[in-house]
């Protein structure tokens, strides 16, 4: 990971998951369908008045606990047919068979994104880096994620699937568990908020729990390459943080936002994919440990140290404390950035390439999730 990735506002996950396809034939002989099967999923749709969305779910057999896989920022599809094989972007963890007999794996579809892309669908540059996001020659996702890409949409789709999946003989209702990476936390921890009772349990990992400009701030810090003028740098996000606030139009915000990110951002790094007011206003205000506060379930904090963006989480513990709080556990991990990928040296000092722990992490939320009684 280069030091200008700390800096984007969504942070998309590198995902080095391939799933190569049995048998002789080529990625390209494999349709959608096909591919569940062979991953042992279902596909499942929720229709409203307005939208139908869709949501991958482990089969189903046995009654079991379930997590509800809330995924991070980014216009990402649930898998990618590449030439090599089938990226399951929706699963940045394995799910093997041990796994499956304990718990069903549900993950909800981006709105507006296809559930299975082809390369044709992804960003050429960015599929060169592993980094599958729906985009056109202007670097925008369709129009429907942009317009739906909010808390409040995310975090409504995701009680619908709750509320589906109570009803299913195949899950125990009484243990559904939360688990949010990123934008994705912070989408988890309105939910647990918004229905006190319903959740058994939070993982709540690397969402920057006091706002997003919280996490600029902490990227603008560490980048030493901005110390010459770090004071502009950060007066620019204290400003965009009073615009957002006071009620500056969403038109203007749009325009100042995405001058920030080419102002602020080395800009061959830079992205506007997900630099629209509705997600930063809905991001923002409230910040996330507001939700957290309020929730009544056992939560259990995951944070990389490796992560400046999000290094604010230290303070959740803290914030847990002053309000007389019991429910929370942190578990810390040093080296790991923020999408657990961990810097390491050979034996004679020599930087390799990083090591991807998102299993490790996985690990320990299964762990944690069967100690929860």
């Amino acid at each position: 990971m280069t030091t200008n990735e700390y800096f984007k506002p969504s942070k998309v996950l590198f995902l080095l998951l391939l799933l190569i396809l049995p048998g002789t034939l080529g990625a390209e002989e494999y349709n959608y369908e096909t591919i569940l099967k062979l991953m042992h999923l279902r596909e499942y749709s929720i229709v409203s008045k307005s939208d139908t969305f869709y949501f991958l779910a482990t089969l189903p057999d046995k009654k079991k606990k379930t997590i509800i896989f809330c995924s991070g920022s980014g216009p990402v599809p649930l898998l990618v047919k590449m030439p090599e094989g089938i990226y399951p972007c929706a699963f940045p963890f394995d799910i093997d068979s041990i796994t499956r007999s304990q718990f069903n794996i549900v993950v909800i579809s981006k709105p507006g994104i296809k559930r299975f892309a082809t390369i044709a669908d992804i960003s050429p540059e960015l599929a060169k880096q592993y980094q599958f996001l729906q985009l056109d020659s202007m670097n925008r996702p369709p129009q429907k994620y942009i317009r739906n890409n909010s808390l409040y949409k995310l975090g409504g789709d995701c009680i619908d699937v709750m509320r589906f999946l109570k009803k299913q003989s195949w899950v125990d209702k009484d243990k559904i568990y939360l688990f949010g990476h990123s934008q994705g936390a912070i989408v988890a921890s309105y939910v647990a908020s918004k229905v006190p009772g319903e959740i058994k349990g939070l993982i709540y990992a690397q969402g920057n729990a006091y706002g997003i400009h919280a996490e600029y701030l902490s990227s603008i810090i560490y980048n030493q390459s901005f110390a010459d003028d770090v004071n502009k740098k950060m007066d620019s996000v204290y400003k965009l943080q009073g615009s957002l606030v006071t009620g500056t139009p969403d038109k203007e915000l749009d325009s100042i936002y995405q001058w920030k990110e080419s102002d602020l951002f080395d800009k061959k790094n830079h992205d506007f994919y997900d630099l629209t007011t509705n997600r930063w206003r809905s991001l923002e205000e409230p910040p996330a440990i507001e939700y957290l506060l309020k929730t009544n379930c056992n939560v259990l904090l995951i944070q990389g140290l490796n992560s400046p963006g999000d290094m604010d989480n230290k303070n959740i513990p803290l914030d847990f404390a002053r309000y007389h709080k019991r429910n929370l556990t942190a578990k810390f991990y040093p080296g790991y950035d923020h999408n657990y990928f961990r810097q390491v040296t050979d034996e004679k000092g020599i930087k390799k390439a990083p090591e991807q722990h998102w299993n490790d992490i996985f690990n320990d939320v299964k762990k944690w999730i069967l100690s929860d009684h």
